[in-house]
């Protein structure tokens, strides 16, 4: 696809939503330039947005729309990086979603019980075409939460990747990449769907 596609907005990515379009005028406002823009667009959602993983609110496709994710002020890494994304395209800033299966080595023992498994499946995050490159990125996990774990931050300056690392900053194991599920111009519903109900039956 070309840089274009994925400037557009879509039914999950509705950077055309009016609560979308203020918060993106609002971080363009206090944004020297477009790098300076893109690194503010990262920090909100990441700090802002926090992170929780609570499927009640999520009974059907709209729930996961980026407005949906703005008004609610929390979600876990699929929601939020739809909102990214959505915020990035609606300041004319290519943006699309990335998807792989990760093992997280420091999930806490109720989540690994709720789900079964510590492997994350379907893993959400996004990508952003800044100086005629792609920069992935990881808005998962607000600093707060970070730093009451001993997670490093994911932090963009701009120029870099923002992904979730191997080890802690204790040197402990962390993240492990899977398996790649490629990218995507909007979210892929019903893929996740089948993915989530065949690997975490009874939960979601």
């Amino acid at each position: 696809m070309a840089t274009s596609d994925y400037l557009d907005p879509t039914f999950f990515i509705d950077s055309d939503s009016p609560i979308i379009q203020q918060k993106a005028i609002d971080l363009q406002s206090q944004s020297a330039d477009a790098v300076d823009l893109s690194i503010s667009i990262f920090n909100f959602v990441r700090d802002t947005i926090k992170y929780k993983i609570n499927m009640s609110y999520y009974a059907g496709p709209d729930d996961f729309k980026a407005s949906a994710t703005l008004k609610r002020k929390e979600g876990f890494c699929i929601p939020k990086s739809i909102l990214l994304a959505a915020l990035y395209r609606s300041c004319k800033i290519p943006s699309r979603l990335h998807f792989a299966d990760i093992i997280n080595h420091r999930s806490p023992d109720y989540l690994v019980k709720l789900m079964g498994t510590n492997v994350f499946y379907f893993h959400g995050y996004a990508e952003v075409f800044l100086n005629d490159q792609w920069y992935k990125l990881t808005p998962s996990f607000e600093t707060e939460l970070c730093l009451k774990h001993d997670f490093p931050i994911c932090t963009f300056n701009g120029s870099n990747d923002a992904t979730f690392p191997s080890k802690d900053l204790q040197d402990r194991p962390f993240i492990e990449y899977l398996k790649d599920r490629g990218v995507f111009a909007d979210l892929p519903f019903s893929e996740m769907v089948t993915t989530f109900q065949g690997y975490y039956s009874g939960h979601f």
